[in-house]
């Protein structure tokens, strides 16, 4: 979100950075810092669209852990300063849903979807789980999280920053 570049071929919904997100967080003074896109360092700039199951693998969960090690790392440094850590994930990605991603078992290859076709499905993205699941190896508590849905068909921007902002407003910030 904060590099719309780094987003699949087609994928990217805006030029440079998400702002609307990147403005709240702002007027809030949180201090912002990007994760790494898992799809982009595994599979490159010149990838397609793919779903979960086409990620799915024991390459690319290996793939997700040692980046998720890295994170959490982070995390681990600013919760031992006693600072708040938020998560902010991509609703419908295969990799950084938070409670949506896209999945469809009978996928393979280059999409094609014929018109109507919903591979959205409500689940947690690999990403996130592998996430999920180093921080509570390290015995991390899980930062808040929560996912953006400018992505999705149903987006509405006034709506997802009133949402964002009500996320953030709910811990007194």
């Amino acid at each position: 979100m904060l590099n719309q570049n780094a987003k699949v071929d087609g994928g990217a919904r805006c030029p440079g950075v998400y702002s609307p997100l990147v403005d709240v967080l702002r007027s809030r003074g949180w201090q912002i810092q990007q994760m790494p896109c898992p799809e982009l360092a595994f599979a490159g700039l010149n990838r397609f669209w793919a779903v979960r199951e086409q990620y799915d693998t024991a390459a690319y969960r290996r793939h997700c852990h040692r980046l998720a090690a890295a994170v959490a790392g982070a995390v681990a440094v600013h919760v031992g300063r006693g600072e708040q850590v938020v998560f902010v994930g991509l609703e419908g990605s295969p990799s950084m849903g938070v409670c949506i991603t896209s999945s469809d078992p009978h996928r393979s290859g280059r999409p094609q979807w014929p018109e109507g076709t919903d591979e959205l499905t409500p689940g947690e993205g690999i990403f996130m789980e592998e996430l999920r699941r180093e921080l509570g190896a390290r015995g991390i508590q899980e930062p808040r999280v929560i996912g953006v849905t400018h992505q999705l068909p149903e987006h509405d921007e006034l709506t997802e920053r009133a949402g964002l902002e009500a996320f953030l407003n709910a811990d007194g910030k």
